[in-house]
């Protein structure tokens, strides 16, 4: 039977929306249709690739398992290679995320799990993304809350995504996000101070060079170790997802 490739896009495409953020979204409900369009145009040729690999290699259990998860469908790899801030021995893994988000905000519990039960060797952090300049608005909030709460004890960065997507509120005023602080229990000079600050300066330009070099056009995606790339999109579900994370942490241990 032949299968128009233009169907095949078409029903593929729902999908992505239905997972990421694009990088052209300048609020939650926009997303980037052409990334998806490339993405399902590149799934269908590594579809097709390796059914015609199946026609050749033998079909055992164990080939079957080891191509579970397959580079270029599941995951790519990043070429160039990006720098990483992991700590001697430890494997990074990082989420590129944004507070506007609903994707971003729907993963967020599996996050949370992930944080408090990841393997010991991997270094794991949230890093939002700068896209473009109204997600750096919401960067800025964000590295205001790890800076105030570092060790997540009173999970500001959860009431945050909390504040945008439940209560509706909007953050991009500065007003609005001093006012949100003092909620929480911080004053204004708090708040101004860490601003000001080195370290908070610090965060943002990483934070900014770690979406250019990734060459992520969505959210939320996950890097793995400067050398991967992955999302629930790609991975096929958030349990799949985690599969890839955990296949490749391994694989990057030393």
């Amino acid at each position: 039977m032949i299968i128009n490739k233009k169907i095949v896009m078409l029903i593929t495409m729902p999908l992505f929306l239905a997972v990421a953020c694009g990088s052209n979204s300048s609020d939650a409900k926009k997303v980037d249709v052409n990334a998806g369009i490339n993405n399902a145009q590149q799934e269908a040729t590594i579809e097709n690739t390796t059914k015609q690999q199946a026609t050749t290699a033998p079909k055992t259990a164990t080939k079957l398992a080891v191509a579970e998860f397959i580079e270029g469908k599941h995951y790519v790899k990043i070429s160039p290679e990006m720098q990483t801030d992991a700590p001697e021995g430890k494997v990074e893994v990082i989420e590129l995320m944004w507070l506007g988000c609903p994707h971003c905000y729907s993963l967020e519990p599996a996050i949370l799990k992930y944080r408090e039960n990841h393997p010991e060797f991997v270094d794991f952090k949230q890093v939002p993304a700068m896209l473009n300049p109204s997600w750096a608005k919401d960067a800025n909030t964000f590295y205001l809350a790890e800076i105030l709460d570092p060790t997540g004890e009173k999970e500001l960065i959860t009431q945050l995504f909390q504040a945008i997507h439940d209560q509706r509120r909007n953050l991009r005023n500065p007003a609005t996000v001093m006012r949100l602080f003092k909620q929480f229990g911080y004053t204004e000079e708090q708040v101004k101070n860490v601003q000001n600050s080195m370290a908070y300066q610090a965060k943002l330009k990483r934070a900014q060079e770690i979406g250019e070099t990734s060459k992520a056009q969505s959210v939320p995606t996950i890097i793995i170790n400067g050398k991967y790339r992955t999302s629930v999109y790609m991975a096929g579900s958030e349990e799949k997802l985690f599969k890839v994370i955990d296949m490749l942490t391994k694989k990057e241990k030393k």
